[in-house]
């Protein structure tokens, strides 16, 4: 970090790719806390991209090694695909900047053991772009299970419905592309802060069926241990019909719906009677019932909601994660998402292209 720069300067920022990402979201979302970041560089193989920035006197560096050498940045920010984000992050990192790395993060639990050596080695802060983990159906839906309300969680399902062709770099393996690694790294890290801190037994199937690349455009994976939620997570590109994102069954209770809108009841047992098992018949030949008294309960947010797979993702989870980053670069505040975090989302998402014995890209560290 510049030691000429006061501890509340805006951060200064390079953008390592500036498509959908670097300037859709990251350069777009950037421009909006002018006190905090100010983008002053980005590179892109495609020239004249710099130009569509949402900000104006940004350099156009012609390659990467000369975006990281820049002595003005601090922070790189690497929008680039997914093939080349474990290897940008170290030579950022080995370069003397912070970093922001886009999902999937790396391929491997190596990938990421070695960015987060990087980061330790170079004394700068590694951070995930992980910011769904602060969109509020997610936040309102751990806040539930966390509360007790539902009993014990026994199973989640978190599923992500659409229909629709694809036919970009993100449908080809030979780029990390497919949506295990587009959108997987959202509903795997949503479902493992569900989960709880088991190591999980997975279960995986992928399909290519509309997407005109090689790789996956649906999965399906399972999650299962002792003492843990059976966890389901369904992405699909041929749903028609497509269900609610969330569905969370308790021993209490339950909870369903999207990001605009959640509902959820639950029983209060101990204004029940008692039930133990009872081995004579029952006296009318029936089925055990009893009459549920239910609170019920809804939710709708605050701000904007996700619209989900294939959409935009909504700006201020966005927001939440850079105002948290600043907090963390200038004033020394603990991350709240580190590399650890992520790095446990990765040993699933390897596990599933293991499992399906399918060849990680080219250039991962096994």
């Amino acid at each position: 970090m510049s030691t000429r720069m006061s501890s509340h300067s805006p951060i200064r920022v390079g953008i390592s790719g500036f498509g959908r990402s670097g300037c859709g979201i990251h350069a777009a979302t950037l421009a909006l806390l002018p006190e905090l970041y100010s983008v002053k560089a980005v590179f892109d193989p495609l020239p004249g991209r710099s130009a569509d920035s949402p900000q104006p006197g940004i350099a156009a560096h012609a390659s990467f090694d000369d975006l990281i050498a820049d002595p003005d940045l601090e922070l790189i920010v690497v929008a680039s695909p997914n093939k080349w984000h474990a290897r940008q992050a170290r030579a950022a990192l080995a370069a003397g900047k912070h970093v922001l790395c886009e999902k999937p993060f790396g391929f491997t639990t190596a990938d990421v053991d070695a960015m987060i050596a990087a980061a330790r080695s170079a004394g700068r802060i590694l951070q995930p772009f992980q910011q769904r983990r602060y969109e509020p159906d997610f936040v309102k839906v751990r806040e539930i299970c966390q509360s007790g309300l539902l009993g014990k969680i026994t199973h989640v399902r978190i599923a992500w419905h659409g229909f629709g062709r694809r036919w970009d770099w993100q449908t080809l393996r030979s780029f990390g592309g497919g949506q295990l690694y587009n959108n997987g790294p959202h509903l795997i890290d949503h479902a493992l802060e569900l989960f709880g801190p088991a190591d999980p037994e997975i279960w995986c199937d992928f399909k290519n069926s509309l997407s005109s690349g090689d790789a996956e455009d649906e999965f399906k994976i399972l999650l299962r241990a002792d003492h843990a939620p059976t966890i389901q997570l369904e992405l699909l590109a041929t749903a028609a019909y497509g269900d609610e994102r969330w569905r969370i069954c308790g021993t209490a209770g339950g909870l369903r719906g999207n990001a605009d809108r959640l509902d959820w009841k639950s029983v209060d047992w101990s204004a029940m009677p008692a039930r133990p098992a009872d081995d004579r018949p029952t006296p009318d030949r029936g089925y055990n019932g009893e009459k549920l008294t239910w609170r019920e309960d809804s939710w709708t947010p605050a701000v904007q909601a996700d619209a989900g797979a294939g959409a935009a993702p909504a700006q201020q989870p966005v927001r939440d994660l850079y105002t948290d980053l600043w907090k963390t670069i200038r004033e020394g505040a603990p991350q709240v998402i580190t590399p650890h975090d992520v790095r446990r989302r990765i040993a699933v998402m390897e596990a599933c292209y293991r499992q399906r014995c399918i060849p990680l890209p080219e250039g991962t560290l096994q």
